[in-house]
């Protein structure tokens, strides 16, 4: 009987999909919010080398 309720307590593959899903996305949003504490934002912030040139020339336009 408790052999048939730990198999109850797991999620069937949809589940586990939307599970991952959610995981997948929370961990994303999370690491655009800069709440990654193990990781050393500055290295891409401060990197000129991965600016998108064509958003920072129609940004300098769009000032202009």
């Amino acid at each position: 009987e408790d052999e048939e309720e730990e198999v109850s307590l797991l999620p069937d593959a949809a589940e586990r999909a939307m599970l991952q899903e959610e995981f997948t996305s929370h961990m994303y949003q999370s690491f655009l919010e800069g709440e990654d504490g193990d990781f050393d934002y500055s290295q891409i912030d401060e990197n000129s080398d991965l600016d998108n040139l064509d958003i920072v020339s129609r940004d300098a336009e769009e000032r202009y």
